[in-house]
């Protein structure tokens, strides 16, 4: 997938459909939530300054409680003056101790009309400044507390950094903030005091929120495509690699000698892939086997390996008829009609392949649902000589219901077993179960892995037939592995000549006794 203009505004158009709901459902959740929450921290303003002011005498106060008065207004940001009026008459304030003043007839009215507690804005007629003027009922008279309505417009627009908001009474007159023209908006009414608090969005912040949100799903989309499009172009690249590299003969086979316990004699070998990269560089199989498998360009690799090892096989085998070579085939490869067709194919016209083949089924695929399948194209492998091993006996799936339905010739032991037989008293019983196991079903055993001497001898201790590993041999080219083989049994024939010279040695040569 490319960018084109075309996908791009589409990309776009989808990512805004995506913002506009979403934007939506979250800006009416948060204009409830902080609608609540102002009114609440409002209440909760109002509670505290009415409970410091309910203690106040309700006639003219001495010297101690003017002082508690004034300090309460000094101390408070946003509480202006207090006042205490009965009768309709002023009797002091945190600024006179002593006042004769009547109240203003509105305030009259309001008491006459309206609930306790009073609430509402009002500018002053001293100084111009709007106040709010809260008032509550005494045992006798009326307190009166007059807010900073300005400090209290500030406060609420720093509410909140995104949305709007502001407070009015029952009656709709504005108590705090400006009324504002929204698009959407929540109220919440207070319980305690007469007014409600409305918080809404814009038309211009909900085009700025949908706006935010699809680009930014607009851009996580780009670079998700980007990601599919490298990893598309990647594998596609690998795969190209790979049929280059197919078509130019890069892959090439390794051998790993297989050795025999008993005669020390190596009877057969493994054959492994290696990429000799544009014949320049050798790359393990861990680099790429998997990919290979996974997307099927295992199976031309496997035709040929095995084109190369009907040259091969004569030259490391040397005349020895029992010799034979495995190579790894999985499930997918046999339930591929094509892929056994010719191999079967390949095999009848190189006589070289008739004999002494094995194919190691791995068992990195569940074979459970394929036994009679499977059973059957193994049979069809068999009429032509080819033999069959179960690799990785003990860490696939259902190994032994395959060994007892599939009837294996050969069993390789995974080297988990091998690497800790010597060290791990369960590893080394489950061993000795693999290999009476073994001999039950009358299957040749090979363990795969060994590295030390010690290893070795507890295999041998065990009579499992063969043993291949990095104790003998790593895996190495035809040449190497000829190169091996040839040391290899000078070195058993040194062995077997010095052991002859010991027994001629032990021989008695002394004069004849008689009895």
């Amino acid at each position: 997938m490319s960018f084109t203009v075309k996908k791009m505004f589409q990309l776009a158009l989808l990512a805004i459909l995506i913002a506009t709901p979403i934007t939506f459902t979250y800006l009416n959740i948060r204009c409830d939530n902080l609608s609540k929450d102002i009114a609440v921290a409002l209440n909760k303003t109002l509670n505290k300054r009415i409970s410091s002011v309910l203690h106040l005498p309700e006639n003219q106060p001495d010297a101690k409680s003017m002082h508690d008065l004034v300090t309460l207004v000094l101390s408070s940001r946003s509480l202006r003056s207090v006042a205490y009026f009965q009768n309709n008459h002023y009797i002091y304030s945190d600024r006179n101790a002593s006042l004769h003043t009547p109240i203003s007839p509105s305030l009259i009215e309001r008491l006459k009309k309206d609930k306790l507690p009073l609430l509402y804005r009002k500018r002053s007629s001293l100084n111009q400044i709007d106040e709010l003027h809260l008032v509550v009922k005494g045992t006798k008279g009326f307190y009166q507390l007059f807010i900073n309505a300005p400090y209290m417009d500030d406060w609420l627009t720093n509410a909140d950094e995104y949305l709007r908001g502001y407070v009015v009474t029952n009656n709709g007159n504005i108590l705090i903030n400006n009324k504002k023209s929204y698009l959407f908006h929540k109220s919440y009414h207070s319980a305690q005091f007469p007014f409600k608090v409305i918080v809404g969005a814009k038309s211009s912040q909900v085009l700025l929120g949908i706006g935010a949100l699809a680009a930014f799903i607009f851009i996580l989309c780009m670079l998700i495509v980007l990601i599919i499009n490298y990893i598309q172009t990647n594998n596609f690249s690998f795969k190209k690699d790979i049929d280059r590299a197919i078509k130019n003969n890069e892959f090439i086979p390794y051998y790993q000698p297989i050795v025999c316990n008993q005669t020390h004699q190596i009877i057969g070998a493994e054959l492994l892939c290696r990429w000799l990269y544009r014949h320049a560089q050798l790359i393990s199989p861990n680099q790429f086997i998997t990919k290979v498998e996974s997307n099927g360009q295992i199976k031309p690799i496997t035709l040929h390996l095995l084109k190369q090892l009907s040259i091969d096989k004569p030259l490391i085998a040397h005349c020895n008829k029992d010799f034979y070579v495995s190579i790894n085939v999985t499930l997918s490869m046999l339930n591929d009609p094509k892929f056994v067709d010719d191999v079967i194919l390949l095999i009848k016209q190189n006589p070289t392949l008739q004999q002494g083949l094995v194919f190691e089924m791995t068992e990195r695929e569940n074979t459970t649902n394929a036994f009679i399948k499977l059973d059957k194209i193994m049979q069809r492998f068999r009429t032509l000589g080819v033999r069959w091993a179960l690799d990785d006996f003990g860490t696939g799936y259902s190994s032994l219901s395959s060994l007892k339905e599939l009837n294996f010739d050969i069993i390789k032991i995974d080297k988990l077993f091998v690497n800790s037989a010597d060290t791990d008293a369960v590893t080394s019983s489950i061993l000795n179960n693999i290999a009476t196991l073994g001999k039950e079903l009358q299957c040749k055993l090979v363990a795969e892995g060994v590295e030390t001497e010690t290893q070795l001898n507890t295999l041998k201790s065990l009579l499992i037939d063969y043993t291949q590993g990095f104790y003998f041999s790593a895996p190495t080219s035809r040449c190497g592995f000829i190169e091996f083989k040839t040391e290899h049994n000078e070195e058993i024939l040194k062995t077997m000549v010095k052991n002859t010279k010991r027994c001629v040695r032990l021989k008695y040569h002394g004069p004849t006794l008689y009895i």
